[in-house]
């Protein structure tokens, strides 16, 4: 309820229609946090990459070949968002690991994003080492090619305050009941992320409200 107050004044944001491309720190987060803006995007015939930087192989200790059951579950939502899987590059460096190769992966997001004409990539202070360096690359490379740049949040909802965005320029993008059910589909297909034998899934129900809002948060950089 704090955050449904916090964003209820947000202006709201139309998303410019042109080919855009997503970038993704783990499979997932693209369609938690700006699913609602692919399918838009999608349904209007505007060209949408998702960039995977990890295969999110380690959501889970010590458990073996999640990666490729997590590229399966992307590659499977995001078709239902309108997104086929030529249009899914995969970086492949190492999940929970990427802070500490920030060089290594805006050298390889670079020739991906550098002729795209608007980029969606995690806020750089979004509580998570994946995210936030995935952020400062996205960030570094748009304003080297001057591209425009919006950020997405998932972790913020969760370890964050509003008192925090108090001050930022937040946009909202409101969903239509079918982008809302595209994405919820789209979600579904993660079943590794929302089941496990453990009892303790990475995205308990607590988790995905923010996912469920009727519209989506960005930031403009």
């Amino acid at each position: 309820m704090e955050w449904e107050l916090a964003l209820r004044d947000v202006s709201v944001w139309q998303p410019p229609l042109v080919p855009t491309a997503v970038v993704a720190p783990h499979p997932d987060d693209e369609t938690l946090a700006a699913g609602g803006l692919i399918a838009a995007l999608r349904e209007q015939g505007i060209p949408v990459n998702v960039i995977a930087v990890t295969d999110g192989e380690n959501a889970y200790e010590g458990q073996i070949g999640l990666g490729p059951v997590r590229d399966r579950e992307q590659t499977q939502a995001l078709r239902r968002l309108g997104v086929a899987a030529p249009q899914i590059p995969r970086l492949r460096l190492p999940d929970s690991g990427v802070s500490a190769l920030e060089s290594q992966l805006t050298t390889a997001l670079e020739p991906l994003l550098q002729n795209a004409h608007h980029i969606i990539a995690p806020w750089p202070h979004d509580f998570h080492p994946d995210h936030e360096v995935t952020g400062r690359a996205a960030l570094a490379i748009a304003q080297r090619h001057s591209i425009p740049l919006t950020f997405y949040l998932f972790w913020t909802w969760h370890r964050g305050t509003p008192e925090m965005l108090k001050r930022l320029d937040l946009r909202k993008l409101p969903l239509t009941p079918g982008q809302q059910q595209a994405k919820r589909e789209a979600l579904a297909c993660h079943v590794s992320q929302l089941q496990h034998s453990s009892g303790e899934p990475i995205l308990p129900e607590d988790l995905l409200g923010p996912a469920w809002r009727p519209y989506e948060i960005y930031l403009p950089a």
